[in-house]
């Protein structure tokens, strides 16, 4: 639930003026992944720029896991692609990137002192498993908006701003 607040807190409130108020500019998360390698859940996944995963442009690829209860890491690598063909893939060869950037999700560490792993060690005996959930839909974006017909766009968004 923190991550989903922290995601719609981040991306959820940007879309485009006008009457294209309804559409929003950032679309995620895609691509979700746990991770294991770590004493805490940990999770990756992008999101990019664009209202469809199709065409996506700024790819971020984003790697988070909690270090207390009330805070967590977030690693973040953008990739910015301005060369693409005419199937929306990128001209070059971008799998070296992505392999040295999964390469550094996959080096990180984290080592627990006591307190924090004996904190971790009640909350799976209280919980049991502590595994994130195995697949996170993308969400609903713009949030600040609950999307209007498009010739009503440019009215809601001057009375969301008049509010500020």
């Amino acid at each position: 639930m923190v991550l989903l607040h922290y995601l719609n807190d981040r991306y959820g409130h940007h879309n485009w003026e006008n009457d294209l108020a309804h559409i929003p500019k950032f679309f995620g998360p895609i691509d979700w992944q746990c991770h294991a390698h770590l004493p805490v859940p940990s999770a990756s996944f992008k999101v990019g720029r664009g209202a469809n995963s199709e065409q996506l442009v700024g790819l971020e690829n984003i790697f988070v896991f909690p270090v207390t209860d009330r805070h967590f890491v977030e690693v973040c690598f953008e990739k910015e692609i301005y060369s693409f063909d005419s199937d929306h893939q990128p001209k070059f060869d971008a799998s070296p990137m992505t392999e040295l950037q999964n390469a550094i999700f996959d080096s990180i560490r984290l080592e627990l002192g006591p307190e924090t792993q004996a904190r971790v060690d009640q909350i799976k005996a209280e919980v049991g498993d502590m595994q994130l959930c195995k697949e996170f839909a993308p969400l609903k974006w713009p949030t600040n908006i609950y999307p209007p017909e498009p010739s009503e766009a440019p009215q809601m968004q001057k009375s969301l701003k008049a509010g500020c």
